[in-house]
């Protein structure tokens, strides 16, 4: 379902390879992990399948589509769940699904069954004509993920699935991940931080780094490639008699390899209950004190490590993210309060310069202008807040208020902070 050759992209601002020669192959109704590192390509790679990316050199097919020559067709067929919520918080349920399905231009009568389906499929259906504001975190991420199957795609996409939601909430939305594959027959691909996510959930798993594929299999045969048993080790002291003993280890011919992670020395070994008394005997005798020593089966996280020089658990990022109104006030920082300053300020002058003019060409002056205020309801936060006040400092309810009162986003937000329209494409297209 998913064919990719010699994948490159380059970002022309710093030149970066963000992804370096990828090759990556899915099979029809399979469930593949992509683990990496943050920074790795995970997300640059989801961009470029679901043709919201350009990219520089390689062959990518999806479902069947070049995306290149028919990306008409691949976003047919395709679901994505973007790590950042896609769906209107100020919508219900019920609309957001409705919106997704004219975007995609389905007739009314086979989104309204869709919506039913879809709705029940995922147990949203006392809830779906609440705002979505009021759902929890993994109310959310269902009807996310609903509004991506509205149009019945093949393959979807889910970057970073669970990303924030707590234990209970991340296993239960494993349950309806496994169902869609399982009943629905949809091919999906994974990217995410949690290994037990990985190990759960996926036929295959992808280690990528740098911009490149490292290794795939199932999960199992990746922890059979690492061999034996992990010891792993950790020292008091970090000075040169550290070296001296990691240097003895090598020379035993039962070590398979040795990873370095900060302070921690991991040794695979054939038999690791065996080699242990040696271990503690070589280090009393060079003086090395052993904080701590453990023995267990490699886990994909000794993979992980194996083939990125990290662990996945130091790269990965467990957010849950501050409340949505939060998120959307940007919390009075960085250029969201300078444009709302700055939008405020043209808003009041050209209200004065619009009543200036009203009161020189005779209009008539009566009414002292604060009598008008005091008439005028309040339609924007300056109104009830103070104006010195940040504006992450306003209530749940003010945010909500003031959305409706407006009616809309004003057009100096409209480009958000820090974001690129990747506008660049395959070169020679």
């Amino acid at each position: 379902m998913i064919q990719v050759t010699g994948l490159t992209k380059i970002f022309p601002s710093s030149g970066n390879k963000a992804v370096n020669g990828l090759d990556l192959h899915v099979e029809e109704g399979e469930i593949l992990a992509l683990l990496g590192p943050n920074g790795a390509g995970k997300t640059t790679t989801i961009r470029i399948l679901s043709t919201l990316s350009g990219f520089d050199e390689g062959q990518v097919l999806v479902a069947g589509y070049d995306v290149d020559r028919d990306p008409d067709k691949v976003r047919e067929s395709i679901g994505v769940v973007a790590q950042q919520t896609g769906i209107d918080y100020f919508l219900t349920g019920r609309e957001n699904l409705v919106l997704q399905g004219h975007l995609y231009r389905m007739n009314k009568q086979d989104i309204e069954t869709r919506v039913k389906e879809l709705s029940a499929y995922f147990e949203l259906e006392d809830a779906l004509d609440r705002q979505v504001a009021t759902y929890s975190g993994g109310m959310r991420r269902k009807l996310d993920i609903a509004t991506a199957l509205i149009h019945r795609p093949k393959i979807v996409f889910l970057d970073e699935p669970t990303l924030g939601l707590d234990i209970k909430s991340r296993k239960n939305l494993w349950s309806y991940i496994e169902k869609v594959n399982r009943e629905l027959g949809l091919t999906i691909l994974l990217t995410t931080h949690y290994l037990e996510e990985a190990d759960k959930l996926s036929h295959r798993v992808a280690i990528i780094n740098a911009g490149k594929i490292r290794i795939t299999g199932t999960p199992d045969e990746l922890k059979t490639s690492i061999h034996g048993d992990s010891v792993v080790l950790a020292f008091e002291q970090n000075d040169a008699t550290i070296n001296s003993f990691v240097y003895s280890l090598k020379g035993d011919p039962a070590i398979r390899d040795t990873v370095w992670q900060g302070n921690n020395l991991h040794l695979y070994i054939e038999d690791g209950a065996g080699i242990i008394p040696r271990i503690a005997l070589l280090a009393s005798q060079q003086g090395v004190q052993i904080k701590s020593l453990s023995l267990s089966r490699p886990t994909l996280d000794d993979v992980f490590l194996k083939y990125t020089g990290a662990s996945i658990e130091s790269t990965g990022k467990d957010e849950g993210g501050d409340e949505w109104w939060k998120q959307w006030a940007g919390k009075g920082s960085g250029n969201w309060q300078k444009k709302w300053g700055n939008w405020q300020e043209e808003t009041t002058a050209e209200e004065n310069s619009v009543s200036t003019n009203q009161n020189d060409g005779g209009q008539d002056q009566a009414k002292p202008q604060e009598n008008q205020t005091k008439e005028t309801p309040s339609t924007t936060p300056a109104q009830t807040e103070p104006a010195a006040a940040p504006w992450g400092n306003w209530s749940k309810e003010e945010m909500e208020a003031w959305w409706r009162d407006k009616g809309g986003v004003p057009d100096a937000w409209s480009s958000g902070d820090g974001q690129q329209n990747d506008s660049s494409q395959k070169s020679g297209k």
